[in-house]
């Protein structure tokens, strides 16, 4: 499940003019969030910024396979093994090769594609007749967090809409064939072409085909959404990794509690340099908003309506306003927890209609 910033901790000043606002609490306006003391292993989440910055900016090559590390590793609190992470995926991919080559399909662009697809989808020799799966009991759970790791969906095999088809282009970049991450709410799958150059929508969480109409569908997303490549947009390797920045992001909010600090304000102002049309734009509006907010309230006021006449104030509502329309006029949408489950259950239930 991919989650956008968590929004329930978010305090606003309302507009006298909604008759149907209630009075504004204060939450935790009085802490510093910028003391790193409050996290030990803060550094962690500088070291994978810094590294996602170096690819996105070209001091280093692009490397979602590095990436995804240096994100887990954050996660795991720097317990990851770069070696034994590596070693596995680089022995998944002789596997791969030697499918390829006992099929004789070398000469095939998508010999890779299909190899990774049916390595991780079906139960073959290969893979010891144990091919990855959608880890239910997480899904199940209220936090699933876990089941977002590529590294964990190595060892166990199970993992959720994010590890599947991060591990399956993972692998595709490894034999050097097409596999772009594709997004509608709350979820990832893969988009690649086939020999004639048709897109074809992967859905590794149930290790089908989908439409894209059932997966707009499914997913609730609308023409507009499509239109401003917010949603169901084959994202390029830059986008990837830049993408990749929500999740440290949504890590180091579960770690830390913190969703507005100048950390947080670096990843989202870099990330959107190369993502403009992503979920780092809800990161914006809620640093912004939350920080436009503590400094109302540290001046007494209750309603939006006092600030004109504060320059600084006006300003920072002016990014607040603008960051919302940005969204909502590229198509942004979210489901709830509820409607997830029922939508990610229409997926998993796909394969079985087939």
């Amino acid at each position: 499940m991919v989650t956008a910033q968590n929004t329930t901790k978010k305090q606003s000043i309302k507009n006298d003019d909604n008759p149907n606002v209630t009075k504004r609490e204060v939450f935790h306006f009085d802490v510093d969030e910028n003391d790193t003391t409050l996290y030990k292993n803060y550094f962690l989440f500088e070291r994978a910024i810094a590294g996602l910055e170096n690819m996105l900016s070209g001091k280093e090559p692009l490397n979602f396979k590095k990436a995804v590390f240096l994100i887990e590793n954050a996660y795991y609190d720097g317990k990851l093994d770069w070696n034994d992470y590596n070693n596995e995926i680089l022995r998944i991919k002789q596997i791969l090769k030697n499918m390829i080559a006992k099929k004789n399909l070398q000469n095939l662009k998508t010999a890779g594609n299909w190899a990774t697809f049916t390595y991780m989808s079906d139960s073959i020799p290969e893979n010891n007749f144990q091919p990855y799966k959608y880890d239910y009991d997480s899904f199940l759970a209220e936090n699933d967090e876990e089941s977002r790791m590529v590294s964990r969906l190595l060892k166990i095999k199970k993992g959720n809409c994010v590890s599947l088809p991060y591990l399956y282009k993972i692998l595709a970049n490894e034999m050097n064939v097409e596999a772009c991450l594709a997004l509608v709410p709350m979820h990832v799958y893969i988009k690649h072409r086939d020999e004639k150059g048709d897109w074809w929508n992967l859905e590794m969480t149930s290790g089908t085909f989908s439409r894209s109409s059932f997966l707009m569908e499914s997913f609730n997303v609308s023409e507009q959404a499509i239109k401003s490549g917010f949603f169901m947009k084959a994202l390029s390797d830059k986008e990837s990794i830049a993408f990749c920045i929500s999740d440290l992001l949504n890590i180091y909010e579960s770690k830390t509690g913190i969703y507005s600090n100048d950390f947080v304000r670096k990843c989202y102002i870099f990330g959107i340099k190369y993502f403009p049309m992503s979920l780092l734009q809800s990161w914006k509006y809620g640093d912004i908003k939350y920080q436009l907010d503590k400094k109302v309230t540290a001046l007494g006021m209750t309603s939006y309506q006092q600030i004109f006449g504060n320059p600084d104030l006006e300003k920072m509502f002016y990014e607040v306003d603008s960051t919302k329309k940005f969204i909502k006029n590229a198509g942004y949408s979210t489901l709830t927890s509820e409607q997830y489950r029922e939508k990610a259950t229409s997926i998993l239930n796909h394969k079985a209609k087939k």
